[in-house]
């Protein structure tokens, strides 16, 4: 495995975030004593940060500096994060977190272009960095709970030394790209006959939106539905475990199937959505617990293959100049699908009943693995 300690910078970020995340609905509403939609606005808060960091991180890694829009993130999220450890109380705490959030955008970006930099050399890099990320996040969820249970405090502040870790192994390990600047808009303008890089990133894009808004059931609406049948809530966070340890086993082998070209990240990502697709059709009718693990397998499966080739297709529609940029919209793309995930999943359940949002998520991936076949390989590009 190359370029260990980038990838290890990698999943610290991803610990960091593990920490955090499933314990913020329950800290808002069971700890400072806040109903469940003012937990939601929070998330929502946080989410729009996240999404505002990512285009921030994006535009200042290519048009700045890299390493230094790493350190911006960082030292954001550490400061937000060392001062929830002192504070965490309301109402400073959505304050902080939405600082937190837009700290996570920038490094996340920047991190992520600078993956897309290295796999020029390195083309396993994202399919890596996907795999030790799962790790991570496992380690993570699980201390979060046992944490939780202690302090608030020692999750607030493990974190802030996971990215102060991370902003180290980014000042010792990591390395600025020389990159030779153009005039003009973030993106180089296409000729007429090359529309297809534009059509091709922008499908990507709303690719990845699909998939967070349907992907965000499992994190919400899911546990409704199953507990209202009488499945217990740890069996219900015990899918989260399964499809941990089924991406650790089966990406290795999975990725090896598919070499290193344009056609084969398209396939891959078809390939996830339509797997993703098979995940709700399983929980039509669903009530009981085998059927849920089924579902939970089909999405570990889609992961597998859809969301570790989407950074890889963006980065074909990249160059030196643009890539943190590109990369940033893949970011931003996850973070709005999983803002409006629970909304409209909660307003579909709401109007329609579960089986048939169910449906319609499944027919909604069905187009999207429709629509790209039109995806094409990337065009010369032109600059300014």
């Amino acid at each position: 495995m190359k370029n260990k300690f980038v990838l290890l910078a990698d999943m610290l970020v991803n610990m960091g975030i593990g920490l955090i995340m499933p314990i913020t609905t329950l800290y808002v509403h069971n700890s400072l004593h806040k109903s469940l939609v003012v937990a939601g606005y929070v998330l929502l808060g946080f989410s729009g940060a996240m999404t505002l960091g990512n285009l921030l991180g994006g535009r200042l890694f290519d048009n700045w500096h890299q390493k230094k829009t790493m350190y911006l993130g960082g030292t954001i999220q550490v400061i937000a994060l060392l001062l929830l450890t002192v504070f965490p109380v309301w109402p400073l705490y959505p304050f902080l977190l939405v600082l937190y959030g837009l700290g996570l955008g920038i490094l996340n970006s920047a991190v992520n272009g600078y993956l897309a930099f290295l796999q020029k050399d390195d083309p396993n890099i994202f399919n890596n960095g996907y795999w030790l990320a799962n790790i991570g996040m496992a380690l993570a969820t699980l201390l979060s709970g046992l944490l939780f249970d202690i302090s608030i405090r020692l999750i607030f502040g493990g974190s802030a030394l996971l990215f102060f870790m991370t902003l180290l192994l980014i000042r010792v390990k990591f390395r600025d790209f020389s990159v030779e600047k153009h005039s003009g808009r973030p993106l180089a303008v296409y000729q007429k006959s090359n529309r297809a890089n534009v059509w091709g990133v922008t499908l990507v894009c709303v690719t990845m939106i699909v998939i967070w808004i349907c992907y965000e059931q499992w994190n919400s609406n899911v546990s409704v539905l199953m507990t209202g049948q009488g499945i217990s809530v740890s069996r219900y966070s015990m899918l989260f475990t399964i499809s941990t340890l089924e991406i650790v086993v089966m990406q290795p082998f999975i990725t090896r199937l598919f070499p290193n070209t344009f056609r084969a990240d398209k396939l891959r990502v078809i390939l996830g959505v339509l797997v993703f697709a098979c995940s709700y059709l399983t929980l039509v009718g669903a009530n009981v617990y085998w059927q849920f693990v089924l579902g939970i397998t089909f999405v570990s499966l889609g992961e597998i293959l859809a969301l570790t080739a989407i950074p890889m297709l963006l980065n074909r529609y990249a160059q030196d100049n643009d890539r943190g940029t590109i990369q940033s919209l893949g970011s931003l793309s996850g973070s709005l699908g999983r803002a409006l995930g629970p909304l409209s999943g909660g307003w579909l359940i709401t109007a329609l009943g579960y089986s048939k949002t169910f449906l319609v998520f499944f027919v909604v991936h069905l187009v999207m693995a429709v629509i790209l076949l039109g995806v094409h390989a990337p065009g010369k590009r032109i600059n300014e």
